[in-house]
């Protein structure tokens, strides 16, 4: 579920926040006002979408690029791998630069075995920071 907008009366200090109204951290209604969920596309158009993909799988690539920033939270099994390696190509692709995507080591080849399917040679894992590839993209 993806909350746009929330209807929150920001002259009412929650009865569980600690926090002072004003203090060396500054306004209140300010720093919530920034914690406010903003409503829009940050993103751009995506550039590459798998053919494997399932229609869902190509709807969460497609909705996670226009959004540009989103939280994708799948179940097992449904394809978590194919929809970050693909957000990564068109991030890659649209930028021209590097990305980095944080893993458990255990899933770290997965990554890898599915960007082969995908046609991305140029991946890597790191147990130190340290990567090999001099274009090392993902």
């Amino acid at each position: 579920m993806i909350i746009e907008n929330t209807n929150v009366d920001l002259a009412q200090k929650p009865s569980f926040c600690q926090t002072p109204v004003t203090g060396s951290t500054g306004n209140y209604l300010e720093f919530l006002e920034k914690k406010r969920h903003s409503i829009g596309d940050f993103g751009f158009k995506p550039n590459y979408i798998p053919e494997i993909a399932f229609d869902f799988q190509k709807a969460i690539i497609e909705k996670s690029i226009m959004k540009g920033r989103i939280a994708v939270f799948a179940d097992t099994g449904l394809g978590k791998t194919l929809i970050q390696l693909s957000i990564a190509k068109n991030i890659i692709q649209h930028t021209n630069k590097k990305v980095l995507i944080l893993t458990p080591l255990a899933v770290a080849f997965q990554f890898v075995l599915e960007a082969e399917k995908l046609g991305i040679d140029d991946i890597e894992y790191s147990k130190n920071g340290v990567h090999t590839k001099k274009n090392s993209s993902v």
